[in-house]
């Protein structure tokens, strides 16, 4: 919040609205005009008078050590045309020059320095500027430029621009390759039958486009909904029953208020044709078929697709477009598939014949107030500019010569919710049986009164930088530059953290488990404001308004005020004070209900202690119970007369040890006996080893036998000491 009123307050101040200010433009004051821009942190505004680009840096703009200058970028091939809009390329690197007489594109310079400003920060930058089908709109001078939009990034291998003109035809141009020529030509116009005669036929293009223009059957707006893969059906020598080709999608806005749906790639060339389907059935139907002044079309990115048609009277209808089965296309009446297929029906050769078109469901109807004074009986009709919001996917606004407006859906979010859901679990939510309608906020009023002149709009634009906030920077004719905080109520939930999925689930409040909402979301209900007090930017006041409609304007004014801010606060004070109150009650009595808990558990302690005392003693008791009755069992068995199987076995054994035991008695005698007999070989063979050392030296070798003898004959003894000493255990094993 501070952040927007420091850039309300920066750009009130700055000198670039001085230099776009142009009192004496003769403009429509049915139309508006999108001459600003903010991309990258900059502000783009271009100036008419001069043909030129102004840039200014917002980020500069809070530090004072800056000067925060302006930089001019001017086009080496100014465009003949005045300019209406600038549009920026998805890539960021191209801008379009858009007027009702042609297209420029201004290649934008590269950007060094600190402040990234383009050619390190000089103050006028020649830029490159190239005309997107010069030849066709001097060759043609009634074709007036419906409208013209960079095709999406996601299906276009480089930089496309898609030119809609009033001679029904769709062009689409690659700037790269050739400007002049167009890649692709739709013709939107419904094909002829065939059975008509010759001289029918041979009506002139201008009659009738003429006519079709009468009848509001051309085409007077389009957009781009999100790129679908398509997998053809039969096999061809081309394309293989297997191969996935991603079509992109381009819903057309006829002025009768009929939707059409062209589907064309730019990357597989045997699509490039594209096929025309349409006009698409709406449902529920409508006497009116939802209106014939219809003025723009604009596709939400979000799941579904939800298409939204302005009327020049200022309604608004969200359709959700949705691709029916077989069996559900069966329902649908012959007629209404008869008309839904005239566009297509001369195109039996094209690739995408078993391409079903979606329907487009309308979920709700909103009216925009136009006038603040709701004096008017006859409201005049106004041409509506659909734009996104690049912050919030569920939320779009509304720009006219009478001021902005901003429309968010909170249904979306909810249903996106659902369509992810599995099969299995999926169960149509009770929040979408609800009555939730879309939130609408009057942004900003240009027009105070009936017979005030309009401040027409020269353009505006969303930033999303952090340091400013989600805000929305508004220019308007008479060269005031207005930031408003976008402080919408609609607030989608943040995405979960990664930590959070570790976090052990929290206790939930018994009190939270019996209610289905939240207090939070009963005070956001009850602050839910059905109408909103715009910020007003008046025109001339010279042109006084009359008294009466300055009564009626405050009077609404303080209305509004009354009802729709100050009486709703006060009704949430009193339910915070209520809450408040009662959760004081509530912890007044949980607060007794833990001192009874904590002598309850004083008790069941104490119980616990005699109880744990008790078991002690049995286990004692238990154990020496347990010692009495095996001494018992061995005294019986002791005086058992007739011996078991297992003691016979083992008195078997221990007569056989005996056995064995006399016989290694034996053989440790006869041991003993041969021990005594060596003993005494090796005392005489060492007497008459020494003597014969002393008589002959050649004795030496007998020595050294001697000594191995010893040797051996003290190990064999020292075996034999062993053997005899396990044959003295034995013994006492076996109680010889």
């Amino acid at each position: 919040m501070f952040g927007a009123q420091r850039l309300n307050e920066l750009l009130a101040e700055h000198e670039v609205f001085q230099h776009v200010a142009d009192k004496n433009d003769e403009a429509d004051p049915k139309k508006t005009e999108q001459l600003l821009h903010i991309h990258g942190g900059n502000l783009f505004i271009w100036n008419n008078n001069k043909g030129c680009l102004l840039v200014t840096n917002l980020r500069s703009l809070l530090d004072e050590s800056e000067s925060g200058g302006i930089q001019t970028l001017m086009c080496q091939n100014p465009p003949y045309f005045k300019v209406r809009k600038i549009q920026f390329s998805p890539q960021g690197n191209h801008i379009a020059l858009v007027g009702a007489r042609g297209v420029s594109i201004l290649a934008l310079p590269p950007r060094w320095g600190r402040q990234a400003e383009y050619e390190g920060g000089k103050n006028c930058v020649t830029c490159k500027t190239f005309p997107i089908g010069e030849r066709f709109f001097i060759t043609n001078i009634s074709v007036q430029l419906k409208q013209a939009s960079w095709y999406p990034m996601a299906t276009s291998p480089s930089p496309h621009i898609c030119i809609l003109t009033s001679d029904n035809v769709l062009r689409i141009y690659n700037i790269h390759s050739d400007p002049q020529t167009p890649i692709q030509t739709h013709k939107l116009t419904p094909p002829i039958d065939n059975n008509m005669s010759m001289n029918a036929s041979r009506i002139s293009l201008l009659s009738m486009y003429s006519v079709t223009t009468g009848l509001g059957e051309t085409v007077i707006a389009f957009d781009f909904a999100p790129p679908m893969d398509y997998t053809p059906k039969r096999r061809t020598q081309f394309v293989k029953a297997s191969e996935v080709v991603q079509l992109q999608p381009i819903y057309l806005l006829q002025g009768n208020g009929e939707v059409l749906m062209l589907s064309t790639s730019l990357t597989n060339n045997k699509f490039s044709k594209g096929q025309l389907q349409g006009p698409l059935i709406m449902l529920p139907s409508a006497e009116d078929n939802y209106g014939v002044d219809s003025c723009s079309i604009h596709i939400m990115s979000t799941t579904p697709t939800t298409v939204v048609i302005a009327t020049s009277t200022g309604k608004l209808h969200h359709c959700i477009a949705l691709w029916t089965s077989d069996n559900e296309s069966d329902d649908i009446d012959v007629e209404t598939q008869s008309v839904r297929s005239r566009l297509s029906q001369v195109r039996s050769t094209s690739p995408l014949d078993d391409l079903t078109p979606p329907t487009l469901y309308v979920y709700e109807t909103v009216e925009l107030e136009m006038d603040l004074t709701m004096e008017e009986d006859d409201p005049e009709s106004h041409l509506i500019d659909l734009f996104g919001d690049p912050v919030l996917l569920s939320r779009y606004h509304c720009c006219t010569s009478v001021g902005i407006h901003s429309i968010a859906l909170p249904w979306l979010n909810k249903m996106y919710k659902f369509l992810q859901e599995e099969d299995e679990d999926k169960d149509f939510p009770q929040d979408l049986t609800q009555d939730e309608p879309c939130i609408v906020e009057h942004i900003l009023c240009t027009k105070t009164t009936p017979s005030s002149p309009p401040c027409l709009i020269k353009g505006f634009s969303i930033t999303s930088d952090p340091l400013f906030g989600p805000s929305l920077v508004c220019l308007t004719a008479d060269g005031q530059c207005t930031s408003i905080p976008l402080l919408s109520t609609h607030v989608t939930d943040p995405p979960p953290l990664l930590s959070a999925e570790a976090e052990p689930s929290a206790v939930t409040s018994p009190l939270k488990q019996i209610t289905d909402s939240s207090f939070e979301s009963h005070i956001r209900s009850l602050l839910k404001r059905n109408l909103s007090q715009p910020l007003i930017r008046a025109g001339d006041w010279n042109s006084a308004s009359s008294e009466r409609e300055c009564l009626q304007l405050v009077t609404r004014a303080t209305e509004i005020l009354r009802d729709e801010y100050l009486l709703k606060q006060k009704l949430a004070r009193d339910a915070i004070s209520r809450r408040v109150s009662l959760l004081k009650d509530q912890k007044q009595q949980q607060l007794e209900d833990l001192d009874q808990l904590d002598t309850i558990r004083a008790n069941i302690q104490t119980c616990a202690e005699e109880i744990a005392e008790d078991h002690e003693e049995c286990k004692d008791r238990q154990e020496q119970l347990i010692a009495r009755l095996e001494m018992v069992t061995k005294l019986v068995k002791d005086r058992d007369p007739v011996l078991s199987k297992a003691e016979m076995d083992m008195g078997k054994e221990l007569k056989g040890i005996n056995d064995k035991l006399q016989q290694v008695d034996n053989r440790i005698k006869q041991l003993r006996i041969k021990h005594e007999y060596q003993e005494k070989k090796i005392k005489q063979g060492s007497a008459q080893s020494m003597t014969n050392l002393t008589r002959n030296e050649e004795g030496t070798s007998a020595s050294v036998q001697v000594d191995r003898f010893k040797h051996i004959l003290f190990d064999e003894g020292d075996k034999i000491h062993e053997m005899i000493k396990k044959l003295n255990n034995l013994n006492v094993q076996a109680g010889i």
